[in-house]
């Protein structure tokens, strides 16, 4: 999983961490490497740091929602989270949509 151009993008953030300070960007760049090379108890870690130094980064605490669907561990609490300190983030409106759309599909299967 992941291919060439990931290992690629792997070396360069690690590169780039070696060279400067641990940034909250930079920990999410590697820890996307590490998901999109299948290595997800890896990046949770990484996302963790993350999230230690900066709680309310959005794209932090939407990696680490990705991450732990993946690792089949719960979401709800980095979902409320990301809710309450950025409403309009993507993931939030992706998933009220989703509610939705699943609210009006079972609403005729409850009057029945």
């Amino acid at each position: 999983m992941g291919g060439a151009k990931i290992q690629e993008a792997f070396y360069i953030f690690q590169e780039l961490c070696e060279k400067y300070t641990w940034t909250v960007p930079l920990m999410n760049g590697m820890a996307i490497c590490y998901m999109h090379m299948g290595r997800y108890e890896e990046a949770e870690t990484f996302l963790l740091e993350a999230l230690n130094k900066d709680a309310k980064d959005a794209e932090t605490i939407s990696n680490l929602i990705v991450c732990d669907l993946h690792l089949g561990k719960p979401t709800a609490r980095y979902m409320s989270q990301l809710k309450m300190s950025h409403p309009d983030h993507p993931l939030i409106q992706r998933s009220a949509t989703a509610e939705s759309a699943f609210e009006r599909a079972v609403q005729p299967f409850e009057r029945a």
